[in-house]
């Protein structure tokens, strides 16, 4: 049995995140039965859109939203080796228990000179947005001019990268 720490919601957001919208708990994880893994966290995102999710998503007291880069310590699931590092919308926690359904498994070799923490952005969910909404929504030719409204967010900026290319 491990002990996870949680930061939970304490209070909705008004005006700044403060300290005090969030309280450190302490939660036992049992160790995994047949099918699950066990998994701790290398790193965890801090997004914009936790923000209004959280009143929708959310209710005073849940563990915050978020996804994670997070390392397989122990696994009773072939298709989840232990060391391997997979990517989870689990929240804000350091370990936790996975069937595996939420769990997306990181290429096992992955290069040395990228750090993982990528995987929550730009090589992740955001990159793939901003890649795939830029080429295949928008479809840019050659000549014409990019404009982008909302390039200071995470998405918007990499579209700009990516257009400049």
């Amino acid at each position: 049995m491990v002990t996870a720490k949680t930061w939970v919601l304490k209070k909705y957001f008004e005006g700044f995140p403060k300290h005090s919208n969030f309280e450190l708990k302490e939660e036992e994880v049992p160790d995994p039965k047949d099918g699950e893994v066990l998994l701790e966290a290398v790193y965890l995102s801090v997004d914009p859109y936790m923000r209004p999710y959280s009143k929708l998503w959310m209710k005073e007291g849940d563990v915050m939203i978020g996804f994670q880069i997070g390392r397989i310590l122990k696994s009773k699931n072939s298709k989840f080796p232990e060391g391997s590092f997979v990517e989870a919308n689990i929240g804000w926690r350091t370990h936790s228990i996975s069937d595996g359904k939420n769990l997306k498994l990181m290429l096992p070799d992955w290069p040395s000179n990228i750090p993982r923490s990528l995987g929550l952005g730009i090589i992740g969910m955001l990159g793939l947005t901003a890649y795939f909404g830029l080429q295949e929504i928008c479809q840019p030719k050659a000549g014409e001019t990019l404009l982008v409204n909302a390039a200071a967010g995470a998405v918007g900026s990499a579209v700009g990268q990516i257009g400049k290319i």
